[in-house]
């Protein structure tokens, strides 16, 4: 009688993570390393905002319904409107006011938006910085050669905890009629609101002399922006 000998059991192969999985990892590698310069590098820095654009489709409402209803009749002759934009990210606004016959003004802190609004601006056909009616500054939007008093229109799409700050800005330095446009978010005028909803400030004006600022809100339109003027004394 024969005896077979013992089977050995082989040991299971290690088995290959699948290509499904080495896909995921690399999807996830490519969306944070693309997310660094539009949320990771600003949260660090603390003074800027992750990146957060006001839809393309919007720019055709700010320029052709919001502010016409709001800026009065142009004489013939007049100087051009000034536009300025706190956070002009990719640069659409400048372009939009440029277009328009705006002197328009964007200044960005983020480095890689910063570069990409003047590839945007050449795109569109606007020779930055050779074109005088358009500038581009990289910068910190509280930075004071901002030109504030100067602007016609003011826009921003900043986040709820900025607003009462520019709200005090606005009253100090804003120009006389100036219009402010925000986009989802609206300007913490309660700290000073006065019984007629109005938010009022004194400040001392270039001669010495006081003078009351006043931010009106105008409306609040159903694409989400908040229209503001305001109103010196």
């Amino acid at each position: 009688m024969e005896c077979s000998p013992p089977s050995q059991s082989k040991s299971p192969r290690p088995t290959e993570p699948p290509l499904l999985l080495y896909g995921a990892a690399s999807v996830v590698g490519l969306l944070t390393l693309g997310s660094l310069p539009f949320l990771v590098i600003p949260m660090l820095r603390g003074n800027a905002l992750p990146y957060m654009n006001i839809p393309m489709s919007k720019y055709k409402t700010i320029f052709d319904e919001v502010l016409p209803r709001h800026m009065p009749r142009r004489r013939a002759g007049s100087p051009p409107l000034r536009f300025i934009d706190l956070g002009h990210g990719m640069g659409e606004a400048v372009v939009n006011a440029a277009q328009r016959g705006y002197v328009a003004t964007g200044v960005e802190l983020n480095p890689t938006l910063y570069l990409l609004s003047i590839c945007n601006v050449w795109r569109h056909g606007i020779l930055w910085p050779l074109e005088p009616r358009v500038r581009l500054v990289y910068g910190n939007m509280w930075r004071k050669d901002m030109e504030l008093g100067r602007q016609d229109v003011i826009l921003m799409f900043g986040v709820q905890s900025l607003m009462t700050r520019l709200a005090e800005r606005l009253r100090s330095e804003a120009q006389h009629d100036a219009l402010v446009v925000l986009y989802r978010f609206k300007l913490d005028l309660r700290s000073r609101a006065s019984p007629t909803g109005a938010a009022l400030r004194e400040i001392t004006g270039r001669d010495g002399s006081d003078e009351q600022a006043e931010i009106k809100i105008l409306e609040v339109t159903e694409d989400g922006f908040s229209v503001y003027r305001i109103k010196k004394k």
